[in-house]
């Protein structure tokens, strides 16, 4: 019904049906054509880089970006504990170790200074690399995920990594269009992934990139991204690829997404603006900003509750759903799932606090300032009186 608020949906208002159609008539809807490859070339344009591969979605971007690094059965890869299950379900994917990180409140990604505490005083550094001294494991790998579009504090991250020959695979998978100390999310290390999920600031329904300046890592991107195939005609491969191929009738979906992204980031950014002006009064909340090193594409946003705010995250999805809006808590932790339970993890007090303080409000990019005041309506309600 039209009186329902989404959480985040599609802004399908430009060229996207066109180049679909234009993709269906000329036959191109499988996983090769030309719109694949001009989404590639506009991206890595878009972003200042070479290489962008297309993929089918975000956790096939982060799969093979952590075999292109070199991470082998048995290695350890420091992770988020606070971050979508794909993070660490593609490091199982590679029958490698997750190890949980604690995230900040500034960025809510991962707290670069509690990562140093931690491999300075949980690891050494033997023949040239970085071993748990828990597990004995090598630590080959990192993947700070920008939370919800807001980048992590990259800069001493990627230095501590690199005194330490630990690689990082930069998730940029909910922050395209936001950058860190004026260069853009997805570019800061040696390997970025991104996803184009439905509910991301822009779709092709599926689909990921793998993102990179290095030839040598780009070929093999497109190698295993391709069942590893190695002749034209001849069904040939030369080791274990995977069929993760985007293919063109999507590419072209997002060609006419991508021609609006930087309008749909400004839209973003001005409604967040809104909604803090409208929080501020309120008792109890705040929302969510960017620290003054990044520029977010708020991707999603977060209402953040006071810790003694007399009503609980699950208090408000149920006050919001009677009013027919969809809101959703942040997700839960790793170490909270069954499956991750016995992942060692350090010292992950902040990432339970925004976990159990934070909640995602409805955020699409044609969402409108009437429908932003009505969500904050419910807010005023709850708080009269506090």
């Amino acid at each position: 019904m039209s009186d329902f608020i989404p959480l985040s949906i599609p802004n399908l208002s430009g060229n996207e049906l066109a180049y679909v159609t234009e993709a269906v008539r000329d036959g191109w809807v499988s996983s090769v054509g030309p719109h694949v490859q001009k989404f590639e070339k506009e991206m890595a344009d878009y972003l200042g880089l070479p290489f962008a591969i297309a993929c089918m979605n975000g956790t096939a971007a982060l799969h093979v970006s952590l075999l292109l690094v070199g991470v082998q059965p048995d290695d350890e890869v420091l992770a988020p504990n606070l971050t979508f299950v794909a993070t660490l379900n593609a490091i199982r994917y590679c029958f490698a170790h997750p190890v949980l990180m604690d995230s900040e409140w500034r960025t809510m990604g991962m707290d670069v200074d509690k990562l140093k505490d931690f491999l300075d005083r949980e690891t050494k550094f033997i023949k040239g690399n970085t071993v748990n001294q828990k597990t004995g494991r090598v630590i080959r790998a990192i993947l700070p995920m920008h939370t919800l579009g807001c980048p992590v504090d990259m800069d001493p991250l990627l230095e501590l990594c690199k005194n330490r020959n630990i690689r990082v695979i930069e998730d940029a998978t909910e922050s395209l269009g936001s950058s860190y100390r004026g260069r853009k999310a997805g570019t800061l290390a040696e390997v970025g992934c991104l996803s184009f999920n439905g509910n991301k600031i822009i779709t092709t329904g599926g689909g990921g990139m793998i993102l990179t300046a290095d030839p040598e890592l780009a070929r093999r991107a497109k190698h295993l991204t391709t069942t590893a195939k190695t002749d034209p005609v001849e069904y040939l491969h030369d080791e274990v690829g995977y069929n993760y191929r985007m293919v063109n009738v999507l590419a072209a979906l997002g060609l006419g997404q991508l021609e609006q992204l930087p309008d749909f980031v400004n839209k973003k950014r001005t409604n967040l603006k809104h909604y803090a002006r409208l929080v501020e009064p309120l008792p109890g909340l705040t929302m969510f900003v960017e620290p003054d090193f990044a520029e977010s594409n708020y991707w999603l946003y977060s209402l953040i509750l006071d810790r003694n705010f007399p009503f609980s995250i699950r208090d408000l999805v149920q006050q919001f759903s009677a009013a027919r809006i969809q809101v959703r808590p942040i997700w839960a932790l790793m170490n909270s799932l069954p499956m991750y339970k016995d992942c060692q993890a350090y010292y992950c007090d902040t990432s339970l606090d925004i976990y159990r303080r934070t909640l995602n409000v409805p955020c699409s990019t044609h969402i409108t300032e009437q429908e932003i005041d009505r969500v904050v309506s419910v807010l005023q309600r709850l708080t009269r009186g506090l």
